[in-house]
């Protein structure tokens, strides 16, 4: 199932996510060395609570600097992701269910 900007999705059809890389000013911004930023959320993510905006800092206690290092630790994860995402000045760990 192909939809729009599939080149930016980190895992949208199991994760429901479409995410990119942050600029290297959105890093600063935000303080952080890593991680990607969540552009659009559907699926078990927004079950979950992820919302645009969002950085996803790390899967499964995985630091993530890439959208293919998302996408490589979602699918060789089991039913469940935790993420762990930064929303303004919190950060928080997010469980996903993927079944």
């Amino acid at each position: 199932m192909a939809s729009e900007g599939s080149h930016q999705e980190g895992e949208q059809g199991r994760l429901g996510l479409a995410v990119r890389p942050l600029t290297p000013d959105e890093r600063q911004r935000a303080g952080v060395s890593g991680g990607v930023l969540v552009q659009d959320v559907q699926g078990p993510a927004a079950r979950a609570g992820i919302r645009p905006g969002d950085v996803v800092l790390a899967v499964n206690g995985t630091r993530i600097d890439a959208v293919e290092q998302l996408r490589q630790l979602v699918s060789k994860s089991g039913k469940h992701v935790a993420l762990l995402v930064e929303r303004g000045d919190t950060r928080l760990f997010v469980p996903v269910d993927l079944a």
